[in-house]
């Protein structure tokens, strides 16, 4: 197994590939040189917006890179399908399909069974999203998710 996480790797490997400096993954991106080390070194995840910017500075499909962040890092069973699935996507199969259950939980979450264990990852996965903001914004990007999720909601209503 590789010491980054395939996230990380993916990205390190497409940059090199393109000949990239992390100064220009930055500038193509519209995310920080900070940020961008820090994603590639492992030491963070990526927000879904910036996995969105690095893919298409990078030329990669979203949806294949959001494939390579496990959901949960200590499930050994998510590590490996993400370190298969990079594998696969830097191996020059691009869009490689590797199934629908091995979306990254940035995806595969967002369709909640209802049951109680779906409704904690779902909300887990928020929370790790929530952390990508400074702490000093988390606030007010949660009253935000509030406003929009009760506009949502009165619309539903109204149809």
């Amino acid at each position: 197994m590789n010491s980054l996480p395939p996230f990380a790797r993916v990205i390190k490997e497409q940059r090199d590939r393109l000949k990239m400096s992390r100064s220009q993954l930055a500038e193509a991106s519209e995310l920080s040189y900070p940020y961008i080390s820090q994603l590639e070194t492992g030491l963070r995840k990526p927000s879904r917006n910036a996995a969105r910017a690095i893919a298409g500075a990078l030329g990669i499909q979203v949806e294949d890179l959001e494939r390579t962040i496990p959901g949960d890092t200590t499930d050994a069973s998510q590590m490996l399908q993400a370190e298969q699935f990079s594998d696969q996507l830097l191996s020059g199969r691009p869009s490689a399909r590797v199934s629908r259950l091995s979306v990254a939980p940035i995806t595969s979450s967002l369709e909640v069974d209802g049951s109680p264990d779906a409704r904690d990852d779902l909300i887990g996965d928020i929370i790790d999203l929530l952390e990508e903001f400074d702490s000093s914004e988390r606030l007010d990007v949660l009253a935000e998710v509030q406003k929009r999720a009760m506009q949502r909601m009165m619309e539903q209503r109204d149809l």
